[in-house]
């Protein structure tokens, strides 16, 4: 891997670890495993929902997607013209 060429760093300067520093091991043990901790990402459950919250969820995001599509902003409250 060699350094980036436009990079205004330089990386020679800065100094290393102390021989007698010791690394944290919890740092350690996440940066040796290949997936995300369980409490970061819990596994997703099984099971139904009932039918009204998938229609609740369907019309949240067609508001929301309509609403874009006006250009209306949604964080800011609705434009202002002429103002």
């Amino acid at each position: 891997m060699s350094a980036d060429p436009d990079s205004d760093v330089d990386f020679s300067a800065i100094p290393s670890a102390d021989e007698s520093a010791v690394p944290d091991p919890q740092f350690v043990a996440m940066r040796n495993s290949g997936t995300l901790p369980l409490s970061y990402l819990p596994p997703a459950m099984p099971g139904s929902r009932p039918q009204w919250m998938r229609g609740v969820a369907i019309a949240l995001i067609a508001v929301f997607l309509t609403a874009t599509a006006a250009g209306i902003c949604l964080t800011y409250g609705p434009p202002v013209f002429g103002g």
